[in-house]
């Protein structure tokens, strides 16, 4: 699957897939991705919330709220740009490129986010809502959708066990300035566990979830 969309201006295409080191090796200002990231952002959030208020009627705000941060969070943006080749089409630089830029899920996220804003820019709200549900289809109904993300779930137990938050660290930061990766650590009633992620939220998650295996295992 490639992006479903033409562009009427290229420009905006190629801006919203233009990583900055590539702006700065080449001194071209600021014609990258990252204020159509800001966007982006926005846009993705509203047309996501509309989605969800229509789709699930009986749905709890509590609940409805949950759905939309699972949707749109970093692992869920990655996925889609996944899904349509996005990494594939990126602009940047040789050293970024060299670092498995096309891979990075931050690269990923916002460049996705950066392709909702320019498409948004580029025809009209209706557009750009069509083209939104068509991308997140699959995960809008995906069940788990609805669950609470592991950092929450540790949260929750945390405070009826003893009252305090889980305290997270970073033990290690590997790799290259572009493509780190990070091993944290999490430490919840005496308790804990590493998790490792190409970004903190994904290594913060990864140790929230071997924390909760411990405690299961335990009961």
């Amino acid at each position: 699957m490639t992006i479903p969309y033409i562009f009427r201006n290229k420009e905006l295409l190629d801006k919203a897939l233009t990583h900055p080191s590539y702006t700065k090796a080449n001194q071209v200002g600021e014609n990258d991705y990252e204020r159509l990231e800001f966007f982006g952002d926005s846009i993705l959030s509203m047309v996501i919330t509309e989605l969800l208020y229509k789709k699930h009627i009986n749905a709890t705000d509590s609940k409805l709220s949950i759905m939309h941060s699972n949707l749109v969070n970093s692992q869920s943006l990655a996925k889609v740009a996944i899904s349509i080749n996005l990494g594939k089409y990126l602009i940047m630089d040789e050293g970024e490129e060299i670092s498995g830029g096309r891979d990075n899920v931050k690269n990923l996220e916002n460049a996705m986010e950066a392709l909702i804003a320019a498409v948004y820019l580029d025809s009209n709200y209706e557009t750009v809502a069509a083209f939104i549900k068509k991308l997140w289809w699959p995960l809008l109904n995906d069940k788990s959708i609805g669950e609470k993300d592991k950092k929450s779930l540790l949260q929750e137990w945390a405070q009826r066990n003893n009252g305090a938050l889980p305290i997270y660290k970073i033990v290690k930061r590997e790799g290259v300035a572009h493509s780190p990766t990070f091993t944290i650590s999490v430490t919840a009633h005496d308790m804990q566990a590493i998790g490792i992620g190409k970004s903190k939220k994904e290594a913060e998650q990864n140790a929230a979830t071997a924390l909760l295996s411990q405690i299961n295992e335990l009961k």
